[in-house]
């Protein structure tokens, strides 16, 4: 299609922005420091040694990661570098020598990953942080007899037990009789008739985690703790980011923050070929006592649904002992860490696990999302594929952060460009530059501004073949890899603090994947596969939007139920929408149903995709939401874009042929000006015509940025240009292209 523009009023509700750019400039960036990139704009590399501090300059790097538990930790036996005797002392003296060299420096916040444990230093001090998880494990028998049970020996205690009548070949839930237990067994009687004695129990994840999958590496003992349990997280703190921080002076204005990387729940089987010995779901000891408080029922009634059932009430209690872990994770290592670091003036951030499935969203997090919005700067992890899986491959994951950052008016996303995951392995470490340039383009696109690599500059195998692909990792020369640099720093600079031009909210259904979601044993692809339908839903939700060139951002459903409504539009954070797609939903919370209707009623649209929502997530609300919904109708996902109009301000005007099909357009705002993100999808030239429909008061021309070049040209409409293969191209409209006002005050 050519990309073109309807008619709509202009972004509502505090979007313009204050700053006025003189006549001829864009922006704030002048023609030398968009040539030659500051370092702040380039790629943050990891690493912080003295071998790096001489490198990293000559290859065009900007800021590093101090990844420093070997110096505080010797005993890990993976010094890289020679402290001269100094210790952890050395880290101050890197810190100090990384900034006389204008370097950002980020810290890397634990002795390898996944983060929480301290190299296994938390559960060291206390056993009893170890992560558990629960289990459940089940006796069938038909009349009083003695029931005389045993728990397994590799099971570490009894948290609960419950005899239960069966009816129909189903235990009756509401009918069950709990049984006292010792630690590790319990003597009762049968019921009349069939029964079955379900026993709960905590397990210990001290093998074939992610946790123990990195020991070797990194020389840990691969003792993850409990990451709910605030004082566990507490003595991480006390283990890792307290003891870096000490041999920092002022470290307010010599670091950015810490970062993580991929902490989680510790509840998946991490081996493939064989099953875990149990079906595992998060524990923590506060968890019945939290859940209560929070859903108004115990826990302990309904501990089966965590296991097993396809019922609404069993889907319901799935999504409100999710809700209660991702609260209890967040506010124990996400919020507990954000608050520590801001009140010493840095930051918190880092990246997470397998973040493009939302089944693995309530697998790792309870609600990722939730977890992420307490990190002050949002992050993720990437991989680089190859070109023939440049077309389908989910660079919109990236939105799931951005969307976060736009919520919690933080800005910022880091994206972290990962050559090893997604299938490719330790043989492909240094991929050709093309597939660079294609990732930073796509993260771009959907909202990362800051970039982070651990990329090796030389190639560290021979020529290898992964999935029949030849990986080609032949290593980057000073000049490649400054180039990547400077072509990364210059759409960075572009781009940091500007925002989105999204009309359309796209509601983050975690619910329904929490609803879905069982215990398992199983390793994770595997666990994935089981909720792919579901999976399918969404991304296809999301390719409709992107194919029909809608602007839009994912919604937290707290994001929702807590925005302002006025006019026909929903405000969030820095967004404004008018216009809501719901996609796929069987339950909805009764306060997103409630602002909903006032949002529709104030004159906002709201679409509904595959479905509307039978009932409430609690049973109390069903009659309610669906009074709410009494006039709802549910299109087909590919009648979406045709249903949306105007997803982004008609300030925004300009066309562009080809269309979506070729060319990926993202629309910004930054300082009050326009700014368009062009990005060839193709793996070849493209000749792009540029066409504006100002009719009064328009000088036509606009400013292109060359991010490969480095050169800023004027250009009078119509135009047309060439972009070559893997390369975007940045588009700003004179000052005097512009005609009335930006957004409503």
């Amino acid at each position: 299609m050519k990309l073109s523009f309807g008619s709509s009023t202009a972004l509502a509700l505090g979007l313009c922005f204050s700053s006025v750019i003189a006549a001829g400039a864009p922006l704030d960036i002048s023609k030398e420091t968009f040539r030659n990139p500051p370092n702040e704009y380039r790629i943050t590399q990891y690493q912080l040694t003295p071998q790096t501090l001489k490198k990293y300059p000559q290859y065009g790097v900007g800021g590093v990661m101090g990844f420093f538990y070997s110096a505080l930790y010797p005993e890990s036996g993976k010094l890289a570098y020679d402290t001269g005797g100094k210790g952890a002392a050395v880290i101050g003296d890197l810190v100090d020598a990384a900034r006389a060299i204008d370097y950002k420096v980020w810290l890397a916040d634990d002795w390898g990953y996944p983060s929480g444990s301290a190299g296994g230093r938390v559960v060291a001090e206390n056993p009893e942080f170890e992560v558990k998880s629960l289990t459940m494990l089940s006796v069938s028998g038909n009349g009083p007899e003695r029931i005389d049970y045993e728990l397994p020996q590799d099971l570490h205690d009894i948290v609960y037990a419950t005899l239960y009548p069966v009816k129909g070949g189903k235990i009756a839930l509401d009918k069950g009789r709990r049984v006292s237990a010792a630690k590790k067994s319990l003597q009762t009687k049968g019921l009349k008739g069939s029964w079955e004695l379900r026993v709960f129990a905590r397990y210990v994840r001290d093998k074939d985690t992610q946790g123990q999958s990195t020991m070797r590496q990194f020389g840990h003992a691969g003792r993850y703790p409990d990451l709910m349990n605030r004082e566990a997280m507490s003595r991480f703190i006390a283990n890792m980011h307290a003891p870096i921080l000490a041999q920092i002076d002022d470290p307010a204005n010599q670091v950015e923050g810490f970062y993580c990387n991929e902490p989680n729940l510790m509840q998946t089987h991490w081996k493939g070929g064989y099953d875990a010995p149990y079906a595992c779901a998060p524990w923590t000891d506060e968890l019945p006592e939290y859940f209560e408080e929070m859903h108004r029922y115990e826990l302990f009634s309904v501990l089966p649904a965590i296991f097993e059932g396809n019922d609404d009430q069993a889907r319901r209690a799935r999504i409100h002992y999710r809700q209660a872990v991702a609260n209890l994770l967040t506010e124990s290592f996400a919020v507990q860490i954000r608050e520590w670091c801001n009140e010493r003036g840095i930051k918190s951030s880092g990246h997470y696990l397998l973040n493009q499935f939302l089944s693995m969203h309530v697998q790792g997090y309870g609600d990722m999302m939730k977890f992420v919005s307490e990190f002050d700067v949002p992050a993720l992890d990437i991989p680089i594929p190859n070109p023939d899986e440049f077309r389908d491959f989910a660079y919109q994951q990236t939105r799931f952060f951005s969307s976060v950052g736009v919520w919690k008016e933080r800005g910022d996303t880091i994206m972290l460009l990962d050559p090893i995951i997604g299938g490719y392995g330790r043989s492909r470490l240094s991929p050709r530059l093309p597939l660079l340039l294609n990732s930073v383009n796509m993260a771009s696109f959907h909202g990362a501004n800051i970039f982070t690599s651990y990329l090796p500059f030389e190639a560290t195998r021979k020529k290898t073949f992964t999935n029949g692909h030849e990986n080609k990792a032949t290593g980057y020369t000073k000049e490649e890899y400054r180039f990547f640099n400077e072509y990364t720093g210059r759409m960075t600079q572009v781009l940091r603090g500007a925002r989105r031009d999204a009309g359309v909210g796209l509601y983050y259904p975690i619910s329904m994947f929490q609803a879905d979601l069982l215990a398992s044993d199983k390793f994770w692809p595997t666990i994935k596969d089981l909720y792919q339908n579901r999976q399918d839903n969404w991304d296809n939700t999301e390719k409709a939007l992107l194919d029909g060139d809608i602007e839009y951002m994912i919604l937290h459903p707290e994001a929702v139920s807590e925005a302002e409504i006025e006019d026909g539009w929903m405000k969030i954070g820095y967004g404004a929408y008018h216009t809501l797609v719901m996609p796929h939903l069987e339950l909805l919370p009764l306060a997103v149903a409630d602002q909903l209707e006032r949002f529709e009623a104030s004159g906002g649209k709201v679409i509904w995709v595959g479905q509307v929502p039978g009932g409430g997530e609690y049973a109390r609300n069903d009659s309610v939401v669906r009074n709410a919904l009494r006039d709802a109708d549910a299109i087909a996902v590919d009648e979406l874009a045709g249903a949306i109009e105007n997803s982004y301000s008609t300030e925004f005007d300009l066309s562009f042929t080809p269309g979506t099909e070729h060319l990926t357009v993202g629309r910004f705002h930054r300082n009050g000006e326009q700014v368009y993100l062009l990005v060839n999808r193709e793996q070849e030239g493209l000749e792009v015509t540029v066409e504006g429909h100002r009719a009064k008061n328009s000088s036509g021309r606009i400013q292109v940025l060359d991010p490969s070049t480095g050169e800023i040209s004027k250009v009078k409409l119509p135009a047309r240009f060439s972009m070559g293969a893997n390369r975007a191209l940045m588009l700003i409209p004179e000052a005097g292209y512009l005609s009335g006002k930006l957004g409503k005050n």
